[in-house]
């Protein structure tokens, strides 16, 4: 019963982590894209940060304006901006999809050249049976 509370205790800590890592990602993807990052400082600003969901970007309307919010809670801030400041934000978040895609293939070429390489050890001789000397039919 305990190595199962163990196994799901390191899983769930794993997660969290993960959850952790994409989260400071997008917050500087956000803060590179020019969103502007809004301390909540005021009691206005608190409550606005409670009414917005944690860790989302929202696109919202005010009046014929677009803009988008993030709000991060455990930091008591949030980040705003405008369409162009968007558009910057998803053309970097592609950029940084490729950039991983790239490292990925490069990297499991290298593997494969390492793992043809791990063959070489073995000479030859171990797949090509020597030539027989003097034998005929």
């Amino acid at each position: 019963m305990k190595p199962a509370i163990l196994l799901i205790a390191v899983l769930m800590c794993g997660c969290a982590a993960i959850e952790k890592a994409d989260r400071d990602n997008t917050e500087r993807l956000l803060a590179a894209s020019g969103f502007r990052v809004l301390p909540t400082n005021s009691p206005a600003r608190q409550k606005a940060l409670e009414t917005m969901a944690p860790y989302k970007i929202e696109r919202k309307l005010k009046g014929d304006d677009v803009y988008y919010s993030y709000a991060c809670p455990d930091q008591n801030i949030a980040y705003i901006g405008n369409q162009a400041d968007y558009s910057k934000y998803r053309e970097l978040e592609l950029q940084q999809e490729i950039a991983n895609q790239n490292t990925a293939s490069s990297e499991n070429t290298v593997l494969a050249a390492q793992e043809w390489n791990d063959w070489r050890v073995w000479g030859p001789s171990a797949f090509v049976p020597p030539p027989r000397v003097g034998w005929r039919r």
